[in-house]
């Protein structure tokens, strides 16, 4: 009787577990991520001047939402693809097929005007940068090629809060009324920044300081990215400019200092 019933509990107990382990977050993490490795040839071209698109991102398994909501992001960066009135139809895709078939849409249309033209290239890329403090930041990257002599990179943050898992921007990490703080310390991070080799021999008259949203609360402190052309020559790549915790208190809300 005894060992009918240490296995009957052992039994009942493993069923329990079995379906506590099936709820959402269960001994795991809300927010986990798995890579997304992808890449396509324009159909139906053999020549050199055929495009190529290539993504490496993440999805959340637990989210399809935020899953939706990164692919948005990510082909939302190429935008400047676009020869479309409006420039934006080029960034609305909301999966890798659709996106790709925009990229060879308009590489097609470009080599029928100038049929010497390279094939465009579309790379893109999303890791995590930072998981500290129940922040987790999502550095969306694009390397965008139409012709010319050199592409063009962009680069966004995505912000996740892992208690509410919702995404939030600098709006949400700033105080009441607090905006022209946060613009003062960015200011001062930019005139550190024009002091380090990268800045070295830069007319802060022709590149002046410009304010960004781009905002990513690192563990050590708050990066700021730029696009290239925003405050100095496409040589110079995109500027990081870093804001200090320190710098920061009294602007940001406690939520989002360490």
């Amino acid at each position: 009787m005894q060992k009918r019933w240490l296995i009957g509990g052992l039994t009942l107990a493993t069923v329990m577990l079995s379906g506590c382990q099936s709820l959402t977050g269960w001994g795991g993490d809300a927010l986990r991520t798995e890579a997304v490795v992808k890449s396509v040839h324009e159909p139906g071209c053999e020549k050199e001047s055929c495009a190529n698109v290539n993504a490496a991102y993440l999805r959340f398994p637990e989210s399809p939402r935020l899953s939706a909501e990164l692919e948005r992001r990510l082909f939302g960066l190429a935008s400047g693809l676009s020869d479309s009135p409006d420039g934006n139809a080029m960034g609305q895709a909301t999966s890798f097929e659709a996106f790709a078939d925009q990229v060879f849409a308009a590489s097609r249309r470009a080599r029928e005007d100038v049929p010497q033209l390279p094939g465009y290239e579309a790379d893109l890329k999303a890791d995590v940068v930072a998981d500290h403090d129940d922040l987790l930041v999502i550095e969306l990257d694009g390397y965008l090629y139409s012709g010319g002599a050199h592409g063009l990179p962009l680069t966004s943050y995505m912000v996740i809060e892992r208690d509410t898992q919702q995404i939030v921007d600098l709006a949400d990490m700033l105080q009441p009324g607090k905006r022209p703080a946060y613009e003062a310390a960015l200011e001062r991070a930019h005139r550190r920044w024009l002091e380090t080799d990268q800045a070295n021999g830069l007319s802060e008259s022709q590149w002046p300081f410009v304010v960004s949203d781009n905002v990513a609360p690192l563990a050590d402190a708050v990066a700021v990215k730029y696009q290239v052309y925003d405050l100095a020559p496409y040589a110079v790549g995109q500027p990081v400019l870093t804001i200090p915790y320190a710098d920061l208190d009294g602007i940001f809300r406690s939520r989002y200092l360490p």
